[in-house]
């Protein structure tokens, strides 16, 4: 049987996630929504507000009676820093409570990668006191907090990210794979209703990488090496092209090999190619490329995507969030 902190913490939760879903709401609704008492409803909400966690925002429109105070989750109240390396930059961002971007910025960071990050969270921390989470993306393979994989980021090689930021400024911290985070995000942004399984697929500044989606939950591997597709035996020296631009191949079917892959080992409802300008225009050819080899009834839903970002930093925002208490 459940104590009363347990009960406490499951009424407090219960009560900030309706807060979340919506911009301002009273006790009474908040009580209709979650099926709490208006006593513990308001028990809640005044403990939240002694934190500065919640504050007054306001009155609810009146069909007669006495107006009803509404309560808002206080933006304020905490915030988030994502940074992301894309190339030999740094980009990263603050969102408040509410995931509302509230400041930003991009250095440069050729062979300085690790003093440049922390002094955009140095930098961050002395601006917002109130520093609750930290996410970082990186295009590699992560494990533990560690980059594992040699094409990418040498200096970061073997360095614990998550332990080191987590002792120099004290909150939490998570390191994730950049197709981890974009294919979380595409999730998380778009309608996946009737969809088992999604996969995606980017070319960056760092090569060609990917990750999947299966039933709602980002498949990452035994060692997190799922989607490390430099390592496939589609060209002649597949590393090489990796890390020199993809001169010289047959785009499309270098495409149209990754994708016949994925269907025949994990027959997707979605792949999501990420736009660059090998396959901007190429979608039919790949769609006819893979149909050489693949029965038109298995074929997934092909589509282009410029979205790449927005999923990518709605994913790291989430993930974030997901980090404060």
């Amino acid at each position: 049987m459940a104590n009363s902190e347990t009960i406490k913490s499951i009424n407090i939760k219960t009560v900030c996630n309706i807060l979340k879903e919506n911009e301002s709401i009273s006790k009474t609704d908040i009580a209709k929504y979650t099926g709490l008492s208006f006593p513990t409803v308001s028990t809640v909400i005044e403990y939240l507000i002694e934190k500065n966690e919640v504050i007054e925002a306001g009155m609810k429109n009146s069909l007669g009676g006495r107006c009803a105070k509404k309560y808002s989750l206080n933006p304020m109240y905490a915030v988030s820093l994502i940074l992301y390396l894309e190339g030999n930059k740094i980009n990263w961002i603050v969102n408040d409570f509410r995931k509302n971007k509230i400041d930003n910025g991009c250095v440069d960071s050729k062979n300085r990668i690790l003093e440049e990050m922390d002094n955009v969270v140095s930098l961050v921390k002395s601006r917002y006191t109130q520093l609750a989470s930290i996410m970082i993306g990186v295009a590699g393979t992560v494990k533990d907090g560690k980059i594992v994989s040699f094409i990418e980021y040498k200096e970061l090689q073997g360095v614990d990210l998550i332990d080191y930021f987590i002792k120099k400024y004290n909150v939490p911290v998570n390191v994730e794979n950049d197709m981890n985070v974009a294919v979380k995000g595409y999730w998380e942004r778009h309608d996946t209703n009737n969809k088992e399984a999604v996969v995606n697929i980017y070319m960056g500044y760092n090569g060609i990488g990917s990750s999947m989606v299966l039933e709602g939950n980002v498949w990452k591997g035994t060692c997190n090496f799922a989607g490390e597709l430099h390592y496939l035996p589609i060209c002649d020296d597949n590393l090489k092209y990796a890390t020199s631009g993809f001169n010289g191949v047959n785009i499309v079917e270098y495409y149209g090999k990754i994708i016949q892959s994925y269907i025949v080992l994990v027959n997707p409802n979605l792949i999501v190619l990420y736009n660059n300008p090998y396959i901007a225009d190429k979608l039919d050819e790949i769609k006819n490329y893979c149909t050489l080899l693949i029965p038109k009834e298995v074929m997934p839903k092909l589509i282009i995507s410029d979205e790449f970002i927005n999923d990518y930093e709605y994913g790291l925002i989430k993930m974030a969030n997901d980090l404060i208490d």
